[in-house]
């Protein structure tokens, strides 16, 4: 009777350390789901953060060009005011001599 008590123990033991290591492998396994799931949603963060990048660099190419033709127009528009200017003087000079 204690021998079959004993081997009934040692196959509990054994049932119980192929459980241990099934359960570490289960472990492990699921560890490396979790690390591949993980990984998968870096890479689509990333790409959505280059698509990003990508629109925001154009954006900012079209803003300069904006920029660019908002300074050129600026120019001409003092040009044309300083031409005024001038040609109000000469109108006004005239006045003054006709007026003479």
């Amino acid at each position: 009777m204690y021998q079959e008590i004993y081997e009934l123990c040692q196959n509990v033991e054994k049932v119980m350390e192929m459980f241990s290591k099934e359960l570490l492998q289960l472990d492990r396994n699921t560890v490396q789901y979790m690390i591949d799931e993980m990984q998968e949603e870096i890479d689509g963060l990333k790409g959505d953060l280059q698509k990003k990048e990508t629109v925001l660099q154009e954006k900012e190419t079209v803003l300069q060009e904006k920029d660019s033709r908002l300074r050129e127009t600026e120019a001409s528009l003092k040009e044309k005011e300083e031409e005024n200017a001038r040609l109000q003087n000469q109108i006004r000079e005239l006045m003054e001599k006709l007026e003479k």
